[in-house]
């Protein structure tokens, strides 16, 4: 899935605000009922207090689900979508949003059609066409260009590949290949066909990703169209957007809600404020004064902001994250290309410091899984060494293997005051083990940017990273972040951010692809995922944790929808006037 932004939550329990709860499930505020009884209100200003820098606005770019949320629900449709939810424990499903179903496939499973309804238009009054999404999706071929997004159309269709595993379509900027990406998607009319390499029978969720959006070729600037929204949804842009200060947006006229079950679209404008700390969002969001009650946050409630939350229990909602916080090593790195290093970080690394840091262990909880407890794949492999890991034993490898101590390694993070915290903990194990832990925070906006790089190969040993499964399946979580062949070319390692590249484990994901039996299939990824972890040394999973929301005493119909990114899902959300 995509990678979520970081805020730690704090022990709740011993402020009554929730029980004690396993990290699956969801929990509600107690206006839950009351919020989904109230009459939506159409029209007002909705505020969107945002402690975290926005990476890409472009859909192609984008992979952080708090920029899939708002871009999907905003103003970048995709042919099939995830519903609204009316609480925050229901399960959205699987509809069609510019199609006109969730799509037919073929037999074998390898070729996949869709059919987008009439009168879907972009901001200028133009209809979003066939041709539209097809070029959309072949900008993601365009590795050198448009990084950060998923590679599922790279890893799926059925395109030739290099011998070095990429693809012989280079994207639509060189038009190396161009006549093998049209045989793959290919336009007739409204009815778009996709040829796949493989079967893959829930194709039709993948497609709910911004990445399959259209994109207008007229407007396409490459890597300069990162924030040049251009809309086919309810809302547009007005103006520019100013990174680390934000936009506002205001109502498209040429949506037609006729066309959109989904969107309710009740406010008149949508106004981002991202130049703010997570702390301050908390503290007016808390305070409930002014335009901030009709505020909610993409930010979950950093610790700092806990305590205070009793007094607003009633618009408090707390709910399980999606998402698994893990570490990666950069087998690019000299030290960590070496397995006993690898292992030796993984057996030295404290998970009661990181989830101490995080505010608890009654909403912060060790794991040793990629996959999240919320998939059926999750395997629950035991910790290495217990919650505090072993520093002496991980130094006796280390000299057993010959190091000289202590071994200098720069672990990069993404920066803000709990992930300062968090690693000061982690660099106290690690430098015990014998390591000479050097760390360095980079900024919200430039981090997954920097990871994908090839310039930063050479320069991080480990990074930290976050992810949750793009749907519900572990193949949104295995091949997306360990299938080298998918992910790492000369534009740099997708979502791979460590180089890692096993045949072995290569071969293990085409098996699991190829079982008939979802049962079985999950089990084969929860297999690999105990590999990459205990075998290859491959991630290092440190923590699954809760988020704490809180929202203005005006703002109805705010629910997390738990399916579809987790966190408020802007589809049905208004203000009272």
């Amino acid at each position: 899935m995509r990678r979520s932004k970081i805020a730690a939550v704090a022990a709740l329990m011993a402020v009554g605000l929730v029980s004690a709860c396993g990290s699956t499930t969801s929990s509600e505020s107690p206006s839950g009922a009351a919020a989904a009884e109230a009459e939506p209100t159409a029209g007002g200003t909705l505020n969107l207090l945002i402690g975290t820098a926005t990476e890409h606005w472009d859909p192609q770019r984008t992979y952080v689900g708090t920029a899939i949320e708002f871009g999907n629900r905003a103003f970048a449709r995709t042919l099939t979508t995830w519903s609204a939810v009316e609480s925050n424990t229901e399960q959205a499903t699987l509809v069609a949003d510019a199609a006109t179903d969730t799509g037919t496939v073929s037999d074998d499973g390898k070729t996949w059609t869709f059919t987008l309804k009439d009168g879907i238009k972009w901001e200028d009054g133009k209809d979003v066409t066939c041709e539209d999404y097809k070029y959309g999706i072949s900008r993601t071929y365009a590795v050198d260009v448009i990084t950060g997004g998923p590679n599922y159309a790279i890893q799926f269709l059925d395109i030739p590949k290099n011998d070095d595993g990429s693809s012989q379509y280079a994207g639509p900027y060189s038009g190396e290949g161009q006549d093998l990406y049209d045989k793959a998607v290919s336009c007739d009319g409204n009815v778009i066909t996709f040829k796949l390499n493989q079967p893959v029978m829930d194709f039709n969720s993948t497609i709910t990703m911004t990445a399959f959006g259209a994109f207008r070729e007229d407007k396409d600037q490459g890597d300069k169209s990162n924030y040049q929204i251009f809309s086919n949804g309810p809302y547009k842009l007005e103006g520019t957007w100013s990174p680390n200060s934000g936009g506002t947006f205001v109502r498209n006229e040429y949506w037609d809600a006729s066309t959109d079950e989904v969107r309710k679209a009740y406010p008149d404008q949508i106004v981002w404020d991202e130049s703010l700390t997570q702390e301050v969002v908390y503290e007016r969001l808390i305070a409930d004064q002014g335009d901030d009650k009709n505020a909610i946050s993409f930010d979950a409630a950093p610790v700092t902001a806990l305590a205070n939350t009793t007094s607003a229990s009633d618009r408090t909602d707390i709910v399980a994250s999606p998402y698994t916080r893990y570490l990666v090593p950069n087998f690019k790195s000299k030290v960590m290309s070496d397995e006993v290093a690898r292992e030796a970080l993984a057996l030295s690394a404290d998970r009661s410091a990181y989830v101490t840091a995080s505010g608890g262990e009654e909403v912060a909880s060790p794991t040793n899984s990629l996959i999240n407890p919320a998939l059926p794949a999750f395997p629950d492999t035991p910790l290495l060494a217990g919650e505090s890991g072993d520093p002496a034993a991980a130094k006796k490898l280390l000299e057993d293997a010959g190091y000289t101590l202590p071994v200098s390694i720069n672990v990069a993070y993404r920066k803000n005051d709990t992930m300062d915290k968090i690693f000061a903990g982690l660099k106290e194990g690690w430098d015990a083990a014998g390591f000479e832990t050097n760390l360095i925070g980079i900024p919200a906006e430039q981090y997954y940017g920097t990871l994908q790089s090839p310039d930063s190969a050479d320069k991080y040993d480990v990074y930290w990273a976050g992810w949750g499964a793009d749907y519900p399946s572990a193949s949104t979580v295995i091949p997306q972040l360990l299938d080298s062949r998918s992910q790492i070319s000369e534009g740099g390692p997708g979502q791979d951010y460590g180089y890692f590249d096993n045949d072995e484990f290569n071969a293990g994901i085409d098996k699991a692809y190829a079982i008939a039996d979802a049962t079985e299939r999950e089990a084969a990824w929860a297999a690999l995922d105990t590999d990459a972890v205990t075998k290859y040394y491959a991630v290092i999973p440190m923590i699954v944790d809760q988020f704490v929301f809180v929202r203005g005493s005006n703002v109805q119909g705010a629910y997390v929808n738990g399916t579809f990114t987790g966190y408020y899902d802007i589809a049905t959300v208004s203000v009272k006037s």
